[in-house]
């Protein structure tokens, strides 16, 4: 029987913390909810994973409960990497050339001991210590504990070779992340006490509760309240975004030399003289020669950067083309519009979800779904991209925090205020043509109205600063490990089926459900690039980044995914260095390697 992700639980865990409709609530970090999650749109059998994909299953349903949605996506990136390492260094004591990422071969077993069933054992106590530790809640622990029941595991004993090695690989890693810059158990003196709180000091530049007067810098990042245009008082205001760990640029990578490694060039600035300063709330620009001259248009490439205001312009045709009549124009008419639309809506991934990160894991889980699991093929793709995601989260949070720069939707809303895009009407305000909100399709509106295509009732944008984008780096870092893998761009599931691809059916909207699409629309990836290249864009199609966010974060993602794959190797080849090319394909020059027997090749 084939079931939907989020089904492949316990009945515990099912009844406690996910009702019929999924819906969670996010409870420390203030993160948008949703009701659905993307990768349950895409069927894995529970017949053909094998233990490893099991264990990476509990974390994905784990992050999406509201105790594991506390973590965004910064946090299970990290979670989806500390289990990809445990399981890794489980496995690698009952195998002749891997070493250990913590303790290289002071647990080797002998050759005679390297059996499935062995490692079985081992990487399900590394993996339930390590789930156990990172999601302390009392029913995920309970279903963590069903699972190693299921895989016929004692949770309580963990006294055979097999569990030991396990429990103490385990136990070693959680021992340098506990330390990782990550404040996990929020004992860090510069965080507020809580798990995960920022230990940076980052205080915003811009705040939303008085605007235009607290918009101090048109090109920083603004918390927004929650709605959008309900400020505290108003009777449907919920919250003010809380930025979601900002110190994650400094938390230990995996192959990184640091979070900056890769940081990439600045992102375009809403002046062209960096001496000078604007103030947004008298509509002036003060020069450097301390003259001061009133914004409007003519100061566009004199005072005022032209190119921040393109990439604002593009935004807003993006959400223009969502719908008729502007969606007319495009080479696919009306169909092209609604799936631009469910591209947005399928790769939102936001709390309440195991987030993008979480999404290629799943990827990864379908690449390896088989009647006959293996877990030799396993263990090193999900070290691979356990790894990927979390260095791409610590380097895309070091550019994020490091330039602070404004998200879209604020973009516009300012750019709109001041009548530098949009045409002026008869009451002197600026108009665009945009979506206008859930079944309004395209209209004439106020640039100072406009909205990102999001989630209903949420967070306008996710609650921190845009540059770069994280779908972008996530998705790039998790193609790139899963080509250079499989030694192929080549989106093959693991039954043989080439490409990946789910329909929506008229009406199938989570956004504006019944509404549309009005016809069928399938969605499909043929290459992983393909896949990674359709999460980065479906950013701008939703009014969350700019081109350059989406661009740059993806040239990050493929930078990290190469570091990930190459220190991987070093690993699964004994801690020795690995000749150009790093893929596993070059590995078969070096007698005595590690290869992978999924795609016809097996250790030596």
């Amino acid at each position: 029987m084939r079931q939907h992700l989020l089904s492949q639980t316990t009945k515990n865990i099912t009844a406690a913390l996910l009702p019929s409709s999924l819906v969670v609530t996010s409870v420390f970090l203030g993160l948008p909810v949703q009701a659905q999650t993307a990768i349950t749109e895409i069927e894995l059998d529970p017949n053909k994973q094998s233990v490893a994909s099991q264990w990476i299953s509990e974390a994905l349903l784990a992050v999406s409960t509201p105790t594991g949605s506390a973590l965004g996506p910064t946090g299970a990136s990290r979670a989806y990497g500390m289990l990809g390492t445990a399981m890794y260094d489980a496995w690698s004591a009952y195998e002749l050339l891997p070493t250990s990422t913590v303790l290289g071969d002071t647990l080797q077993q002998l050759s005679s001991d390297n059996t499935n069933a062995n490692k079985e054992e081992a990487v399900s106590y590394a993996a339930f210590t390590v789930l156990s530790d990172l999601f302390p809640d009392p029913t995920l622990v309970s279903s963590f504990r069903d699972r190693m029941t299921s895989l016929g595991f004692d949770p309580d004993n963990a006294t055979t070779t097999a569990a030991n090695i396990g429990s103490t690989m385990a136990n070693a890693q959680l021992d340098f992340r506990h330390n990782d810059g990550s404040n996990q158990l929020g004992n860090d003196p510069n965080g507020n006490g809580n798990p995960y709180s920022d230990t940076s000091g980052f205080v915003a530049s811009n705040n939303a509760n008085n605007i235009p007067n607290s918009i101090f810098g048109i090109d920083r990042w603004t918390p927004e309240n929650v709605p959008i245009d309900s400020p505290p008082g108003d009777p449907n205001h919920i919250r003010v975004q809380s930025a979601l760990t900002p110190h994650w640029g400094s938390v230990t990578p995996f192959s990184l030399s640091s979070g900056s490694q890769f940081r990439p060039s600045a992102p375009e600035p809403f002046l062209l003289d960096p001496n000078a300063t604007a103030d947004l709330a008298a509509g002036t620009i003060t020069r450097s020669d301390n003259t001061v001259v009133s914004i409007s248009k003519d100061l566009i490439g004199v005072d005022i950067n032209p190119a921040f205001i393109a990439q604002t312009e593009e935004v807003v045709e993006f959400s223009a083309s969502l719908s008729p009549p502007e969606a007319d124009s495009l080479p696919g008419g009306q169909t092209e519009g609604e799936t631009r639309k469910l591209i947005a809506e399928f790769w939102e991934d936001p709390s309440g979800t195991p987030f993008p990160p979480g999404t290629w894991m799943f990827f990864g889980q379908k690449v390896t779904e088989t009647d006959n699991p293996d877990l030799d093929t396993d263990i090193p793709l999900f070290f691979n991209l356990g790894n990927a995601v979390l260095d791409a989260g610590i380097a895309t949070w070091e550019a994020k925090y490091f330039y602070d720069y404004v998200r879209p939707v604020r973009a516009v809303r300012e750019l709109g205020r001041l009548c530098l895009i949009g045409t002026e009407n008869a009451n002197g305000d600026c108009e665009i043509r945009a979506w206008a909100g859930p079944e309004q399709g395209t209209q004439t509106i106020l640039a100072t109205d406009f909205l990102t295509y999001q989630t209903p009732g949420g967070d306008p944008s996710p609650p921190f600063p845009e540059y770069t984008s994280g779908h972008s780096a996530f998705s790039a870092a998790a193609a790139e490990v899963l080509r250079q893998f499989t030694g192929s761009d080549d989106f093959i599931l693991g039954d043989g089926t080439p490409g990946l691809d789910v329909t929506f059916q008229p009406g199938d909207s989570r956004f504006e459900p019944g509404f549309g699409p009005t016809s069928e629309i399938t969605l499909s990836w043929s290459t992983f690039s393909e896949a990674a290249d359709e999460a980065g864009i479906s950013r701008l199609y939703g009014g969350i980044h700019f081109n350059d966010g989406d661009i740059n974060g993806r040239t990050l993602g493929r930078q990290v995914g190469n570091e990930v794959f190459a220190r991987t190797q070093f690993y699964l080849n004994g801690a020795q260095s690995v000749p150009e090319p790093g893929t596993i394909g070059a590995l078969l020059a070096l007698g005595g390697s590690f290869l992978v027997n999924r795609w016809g090749r097996r250790k030596s």
